[in-house]
């Protein structure tokens, strides 16, 4: 079985503090200075979440495990 963080293993990685993640969870868009594209997204003890998207350096959910 794969599982989806080794999928994405080339792609940029966030780690979010407790409260960015909770309005990360919640739907709200965050800034950030990544560039445009995938991004995996974990919290900050270094857990894997899930999957954002970033456009005009904003992070959007896309994929949450």
């Amino acid at each position: 079985m794969i599982r989806i963080e080794e999928i994405f293993k080339n792609e940029q990685k966030i780690v979010l503090n407790n409260k960015k993640l909770d309005l990360f969870l919640n739907g709200v868009k965050l800034g950030t200075t990544l560039e445009d594209g995938i991004c995996k997204v974990y919290n900050d003890k270094k857990i894997f979440v899930g999957i954002g998207v970033i456009k005009d350096n904003r992070l959007k959910r896309d994929v949450i495990i």
